[in-house]
């Protein structure tokens, strides 16, 4: 049965059968039945186990050999020869996470107060999509400064988690390699995607200097016109009407935005 043979693959990439089942909620006598072949988890059982290990409950029926080179698998398995799996791994916090976070893949613009240029914001643009079965974040920066002309360009890759209704996002600076950047967003209830609010920590620009700012991100699909989307970013006065009236609500601290 090429359910149980999969289980039993993913199971090995974590420390005690015990304590994948205290995550999962399943009782052991019931999980064992399923490592064992004996037994098949219903279709709730199943989901629950998928989302655990971060793959879809239709991975678990594959064959056993497409299974075993499925780029979700493919991740944990490495992530386990690397020791970086169980709860004290730092890569745990960011495996299992494709399915929590497959509503959010696509496109954003990112806004965030400046403390580079006074009274300024900043309009990035950021993709999630998964990569290796885990979620991953590319973020471009382009900032052009107001007295001398200069160009200012920052690109960012990093790992999305969700954890306690919260996404986290880490990110290291690419081209200068000097600073990595830390985002927490706040889904606004359960149905809200437009706007995601919440705090940002990075290095400035300019000073190279750490600063923190609310931040907003403003989802724009997964099939855009990126080229019409690339106009948007840069550095903007705060009071521009370029910029989104509802992301600047949210900098400034307005609960009531976005309205849906």
């Amino acid at each position: 049965m090429s359910i149980a043979a999969n289980l039993r693959l993913l199971c090995s990439t974590e420390p005690s059968i015990s304590a994948i089942c205290r995550r999962i909620g399943i009782n052991r006598q019931q999980f064992n039945k399923y490592l064992n072949g004996s037994s098949r988890p219903s279709a709730a059982n199943l989901r629950r186990i998928a989302l655990h290990f971060g793959v879809r409950p239709a991975e678990l029926m594959l064959p056993q050999e497409e299974f075993e080179n499925h780029p979700n698998v493919t991740s944990l398995l490495y992530g386990a020869a690397q020791g970086n799996v169980g709860p004290d791994g730092f890569d745990s916090a960011f495996l299992g996470q494709t399915i929590p976070l497959r509503r959010y893949l696509g496109y954003y613009l990112s806004y965030f107060l400046s403390h580079s240029w006074e009274n300024s914001v900043i309009c990035a643009m950021v993709r999630l999509d998964e990569h290796e079965g885990m979620v991953r974040c590319r973020s471009l920066e382009r900032s052009v400064d107001p007295e001398d002309g200069s160009l200012f360009l920052s690109k960012y890759s990093g790992r999305v988690a969700f954890l306690g209704g919260r996404i986290f996002v880490m990110e290291f600076q690419t081209l200068a390699r000097d600073a990595l950047v830390e985002t927490v967003l706040n889904p606004i209830g359960r149905g809200q995607l437009s706007y995601l609010r919440g705090v940002t920590f990075g290095i400035t620009s300019r000073q190279r200097t750490p600063f923190t700012s609310p931040i907003a991100w403003h989802y724009l699909g997964r099939d855009i016109d990126l080229r019409a989307a690339m106009r948007k970013v840069g550095r903007f006065d705060r009071h521009s009407r370029q910029l989104d009236l509802r992301a600047l609500k949210i900098l400034s601290g307005d609960s009531a935005a976005p309205k849906p």
